[in-house]
């Protein structure tokens, strides 16, 4: 059985594939699960899960836990979570509150669970990911098995192609703007346990514990960063804005929607659709105490007679643009490559990862890892000139690391080692052959 992203080389027990199995026949006779809660406190669930948060890593939460305290004791770990869970004296931790910096210069804040609190909410996903999976629409990518990322992108680019207007759309601090009472509602048109109810309540209540600050409650909101999140944000995503989306223009095939996470773009055929389309989803939105950002909000006109600088958007990392035919200059198809701020960041993370501290088969580890990472993703596409220009920039950074590293030394860098390691550079860092044809393999969004 294949899973999804941190699962996907770990293979989760007979045990637990069988209670998957179960439950994604129950849900598709019609049966309500009214003991989810048993195959909650299974051995085989939480070991399974254990797994998943060990492999995923991550930091301590406030009671300081680490994966590395419990290495050689998790089935100690697994029965004392199981025994609280069975006694009904299992109560969530605050989370940790951190914030990491974002690409506008604002911060992000996440939220950390304790250890325990990150097992027991990998085990719901493991046990709740069958049910919502088969409501949830074909047009909706983020965080699901199967679903990547670069899927979405593709599908962005052939349906925006076909239908060249395009609403692109942000929602503004969805995390913190989910209303736990409505989350709970939607939560209760499908799980009817009340145990996991209450379970899942108690996380809505644990709070926040933030570093020189007293225990604050949240009233509003989803903290983001435990596994339980990215579910828990398509499920409200889904009753808010994907099945008033599918009701209105199911069998219209000229507007498409693709969703990631909080991130969308409605792909139309004629300009009079955008506007009307824009309100719908303001009130969609409305109605579940969310809103537009709007410095993210605008409309895209990609038709070729009216090509211009403004012709373009970006989408998970990549910059959708027009591109003239090699045969005919007047007509235009749609590229996908690399956005500036993509490439930005790979430079920047480079240059914070290559710290003179290491040693030069360390830093070239290093660069080759994030190198590796980068371009595979970004290999699905049209992306060959701008990976071969990233990738000599990428070994310029290397010989600035090196330029560093023996200043401190307050000598140059000796030639033989500047001399291997620039004939090291010279076949280093491989370019990943390009996919563009990976668009044509994806299946198109299907008409609801």
């Amino acid at each position: 059985m294949q899973t999804k992203r941190g699962e996907e080389d770990v293979s989760l027990s007979p045990q637990t594939i069988r209670r998957r199995h179960t439950i994604r026949e129950m849900k598709r006779s019609g049966r309500k699960q009214w003991d989810l809660y048993h195959s909650l406190v299974c051995p085989f669930v939480l070991h399974d899960a254990l797994k998943l948060v060990m492999r995923n890593r991550g930091s301590s939460g406030v009671d300081g836990q680490t994966i590395k305290s419990i290495r050689g004791k998790e089935s100690e770990f697994i029965k004392e979570i199981q025994t609280e869970l069975k006694q009904r004296t299992y109560q969530p931790s605050p989370v940790r509150r951190v914030y990491i910096p974002k690409k506008d210069g604002s911060l992000r804040p996440l939220g950390i669970p304790t250890l325990k609190d990150r097992v027991v909410q990998r085990a719901l996903v493991l046990l709740l990911e069958p049910i919502y999976e088969q409501k949830f629409h074909d047009f909706s990518y983020g965080f699901r098995p199967n679903r990547r990322a670069v899927d979405a992108a593709a599908v962005v680019a052939k349906e925006s192609y076909q239908r060249r207007y395009v609403f692109d759309a942000d929602i503004e601090k969805f995390f913190d703007n989910v209303v736990p009472r409505k989350m709970m509602g939607i939560l209760r048109q499908d799980i009817v346990d009340p145990r996991v109810l209450e379970l899942i309540q108690r996380y809505f209540q644990a709070g926040i514990a933030e570093s020189g600050k007293p225990w604050q409650k949240q009233e509003l909101g989803v903290p983001q960063g435990g596994p339980f999140s990215p579910m828990l944000a398509n499920i409200y995503l889904h009753e808010i804005l994907d099945e008033p989306f599918a009701k209105e223009f199911g069998s219209a095939n000229k507007i498409k929607l693709v969703r990631y996470a909080d991130d969308f773009v409605i792909m139309v055929q004629s300009k009079s659709d955008l506007k009307y389309v824009e309100q719908l989803v303001r009130g969609w939105l409305r109605a579940g105490k969310l809103k537009l950002k709007e410095a993210k909000t605008c409309w895209i006109d990609m038709n070729n007679w009216s090509r211009s600088h403004r012709s373009k958007f970006k989408f998970l990392g990549f910059k959708f643009h027009l591109r003239s035919y090699t045969d005919n200059a007047n007509r235009y198809w749609i590229a996908r490559q690399p956005s500036e701020e993509s490439r930005k960041s790979l430079r920047e993370s480079l240059r914070e990862r290559l710290h003179c501290g290491l040693s030069l088969q360390e830093a070239y580890d290093r660069l080759e890892q994030t190198w590796i990472g980068w371009s595979e993703y970004f290999r699905y596409g049209n992306s060959n000139r701008i990976l071969y220009r990233e990738r000599k920039r990428a070994k310029k950074i290397y010989l600035w690391y090196l330029g560093r590293k023996f200043r401190r030394q307050r000598k140059g860098v000796p030639w033989w080692i500047l001399h291997k390691w620039k004939r090291k550079l010279t076949n280093a860092l491989q370019v990943p052959k390009i996919q563009a044809d990976h668009l044509a393999r994806v299946k198109v969004t299907q008409t609801l």
